[in-house]
C-alpha cells in the first residue's frame, strides 16, 4: 500500500494543475469571444520545464480585425488532441485581452477531468482503509 502514496503524490499536483486548466478554460468558454483560427505549426512549450509539450501556433483574426499568432492556453495533456496544421478550430478569447485564449478541445477536458476524479478517488481509498 505504501507504494500507492508516491502515485497519489503526482496524482495530486496533476490535479491542481487540471483545476487551474479548467477553470482558465471554462472563464473562457462561458464569457469570450468564440471566432475560428487555423493551427499553423507547432512549437514546444514553456508552460512546464520538465515535461516540454507540442503546441500548436493558432492564428486568428479578432473582432477588431487585429491578427494573434500565438499558443494558446493548454493543460499537461494537450497532446492527447491530434491537431494537424492547417486545421481550423474554435478559439475562444477575451476581448480585452485576446493574447489569452483557448482551443476548443473535449478530449483534453475529459482527460483533466478523469485525472481530477481518479485522484480524489485514491485519496479516499486510501483513507477508507
Amino acid at each position: 500500500m505504501k507504494f500507492l502514496i508516491p502515485l497519489l503524490i503526482g496524482g495530486i499536483f496533476s490535479s491542481i494543475f487540471s483545476i487551474l486548466f479548467l477553470y482558465s478554460y471554462y472563464q473562457l468558454v462561458r464569457g469570450a469571444n468564440k471566432i475560428t483560427g487555423t493551427i499553423t505549426s507547432f512549437d514546444r512549450s514553456d508552460f512546464f520545464i520538465l515535461r516540454q509539450l507540442w503546441v500548436p501556433i493558432v492564428r486568428f483574426q479578432t473582432r477588431d480585425t487585429s491578427w494573434i499568432e500565438r499558443q494558446p492556453d493548454h493543460s499537461l495533456y494537450h497532446e492527447l488532441n491530434y491537431f494537424s496544421a492547417h486545421q481550423e478550430v474554435t478559439v475562444y478569447y477575451k476581448e480585452d485581452n485576446p493574447d489569452k485564449f483557448v482551443i476548443e478541445s473535449g478530449l483534453e477536458v475529459f482527460i483533466n477531468w478523469m485525472i481530477i476524479i481518479l485522484t480524489f478517488g485514491g485519496i479516499v481509498w486510501l483513507f477508507a482503509q
